[in-house]
């Protein structure tokens, strides 16, 4: 895989991780999984059984390994199982499986001394993300980048708050290689400093991408109907505090993300 920068870097079958490790010591981020958007593609069965056999795989490497700390990237998705949430139905199953992980991977970090950094991912922003229509901070900076209009879909009130990557992975580092965190897997939700409603956020792009008068296009909001997908941010918060972490602020966000699609769409 060639990364922006040029580096080369070799990708390998996850089976073959521990032969490749050869007992070296390392920190393993966990990122394999078959997301949300995948459910409609596969029957329950079948999705549910091929993210099992990833986690057997990437659980068999922290039991064979020499691996000192594992960030295992959960998701938000985790609260509409533990408590009884009813967005949809994949976001439910989604979560269930999610939280199997959270439960089964802190067991095994915890039977063998591992520091585990499981973040509850809601929602990013930065670099390298993918799907740009099937979020909205991209979706709507791509409409800007594009020449609009503004499209949004949602009929409803729809709240979002929005954590920048770099500032996760520096926070996840930071736990990681922290001598005093051994014990308790360390967890927290991913919120940014600000909540905003995606009409309230379309506008912001605008601003932020100087084009304060392109137009926005949205259906009529129903009344008494809102999708509110927003963490505790108390954890987080406690978080960067401890190490010091003053987080990107929303513009500056709006700004980094739209950098890095404007490259991705070439330039545009």
């Amino acid at each position: 895989m060639a990364l922006g920068d040029g580096t080369v870097v070799a990708i390998h079958e996850l089976s073959r991780a521990s032969r490749l490790l050869d007992g070296r010591p390392a920190l393993l981020f966990h990122f394999a999984f078959l997301t949300k958007d995948r459910v409609g593609s596969l029957s329950d069965q079948e999705y549910v059984e091929r993210n099992r056999e990833i986690s057997d795989m990437v659980a068999s490497i922290v039991e064979e390994g020499n691996v000192s700390g594992v960030m295992l990237a959960s998701s938000g998705a985790v609260y509409d199982h533990l408590h009884g949430g009813k967005r949809d139905a994949a976001a439910s199953l989604y979560g269930r499986l999610k939280a199997e992980d959270d439960s089964r991977f802190e067991k095994v970090c915890g039977a063998r001394n591992v520091r585990l950094v499981a973040p509850r991912i809601f929602n990013l922003s930065g670099p390298c993300m993918n799907k740009f229509d099937a979020y909205a901070l991209s979706a709507i900076i791509v409409d800007v980048l594009k020449g609009g209009p503004i499209r949004l879909r949602a009929d409803k009130r729809v709240l979002r708050s929005y954590f920048y990557i770099g500032d996760l992975f520096e926070l996840c580092m930071r736990c990681l290689t922290d001598e005093s965190m051994q014990g308790a897997a360390v967890r927290f939700d991913t919120v940014g400093n600000e909540a905003i409603e995606v009409g309230e956020l379309a506008a912001r792009v605008r601003v932020v991408l100087n084009q304060p008068s392109m137009p926005i296009e949205r259906p009529a909001l129903k009344t008494g109907s809102e999708d509110r997908y927003i963490g505790d941010p108390s954890g987080l918060n406690a978080l960067l505090a401890r190490y010091e972490i003053a987080p990107l602020a929303l513009d500056a966000q709006i700004a980094e993300t739209a950098n890095y699609l404007r490259d991705a769409l070439g330039g545009c």
